[in-house]
């Protein structure tokens, strides 16, 4: 592949502001695209969490089909195109297989700490819900909790094996380990695919929100993620929709899973 290669996709956002002659006004505001002509070399597809488990049965099958069906074909387009993949499937994943742990910590580098020195405010007690703060844990630790169905599988929880890990992608922990590999590679525009959209693809420390603050340009893939719904929001998927659209609004843009294939199609 010619390291001159361009990358050409249409993406969209959302502006929180009007033209001057439009008044500035919720219901005004309104989508808008721009094309994209990036430089192959300075992009990657970052693979979010894709897990082979989760204890919410009915996301776990919708992800599924999304990982299968859209996730699958857009790294193999990627691949193909010579675009860098990186697959980032959690600290928890990485330290739990002996496999993963080798690729991300070669021999004879220490892993770092998982937690770092305890600071003094707040108090111990009050940070780890003990004792009198027992009340206040957060609404994972109330009842009826998630622990009964993670029991015994936590550390079984493993990368889904419909995604074929090759020894060119990159494997990542951390955000700290993903931006040394962007740096490394001279990379600027990170194409997010993976789940969950509203919990880790935004909010993991190699997701979107992070690698916005540490100065990326994010382009969220719409239909190759899944976010986690509600009663309410099931029908429509609109838990997803809206953490789209945060990107689109706060951090980045937004791209169709098809365009990307597409642009990957047309540098073979």
């Amino acid at each position: 592949m010619n390291n001159d290669s361009q990358f050409g996709i249409k993406v969209q956002y959302y502006c929180d502001g009007t033209p001057p002659d439009v008044p500035c006004r919720e219901e005004n505001f309104k989508r808008r695209h721009l094309q994209f002509e990036l430089p192959l070399q300075s992009c990657a597809l970052v693979v979010v969490d894709p897990w082979d488990r989760h204890h919410i049965e009915s996301w776990l099958e919708r992800a599924g089909r999304v990982m299968s069906e859209f996730v699958v074909p857009t790294m193999t387009a990627a691949r193909a195109a010579g675009m860098t993949i990186v697959i980032a499937p959690s600290p928890e994943v990485i330290h739990n297989h002996a496999r993963w742990r080798e690729r991300v910590y070669p021999k004879g580098v220490v892993e770092p700490p998982i937690s770092a020195r305890e600071p003094d405010w707040p108090p111990p007690d009050f940070r780890r819900r003990e004792g009198q703060y027992h009340g206040f844990r957060n609404p994972r630790s109330q009842p009826p909790g998630i622990d009964t169905f993670w029991k015994g599988t936590a550390e079984q929880l493993d990368i889904s094996p419909v995604i074929d890990v090759q020894d060119t992608d990159v494997l990542v922990a951390t955000g700290d380990q993903l931006h040394a590999q962007l740096r490394e590679r001279n990379i600027l525009h990170l194409f997010y695919c993976g789940f969950a959209t509203n919990w880790c693809v935004l909010g993991r420390d190699y997701g979107v929100a992070a690698m916005t603050g540490r100065g990326y340009n994010p382009i969220i893939l719409r239909e190759a993620t899944e976010g986690v719904e509600f009663p309410d929001t099931l029908s429509q998927r609109w838990a997803t929709e809206i953490a789209i659209r945060e990107v689109e609004q706060r951090h980045g843009f937004s791209a169709a899973t098809s365009d990307f294939i597409a642009a990957c199609d047309g540098l073979r």
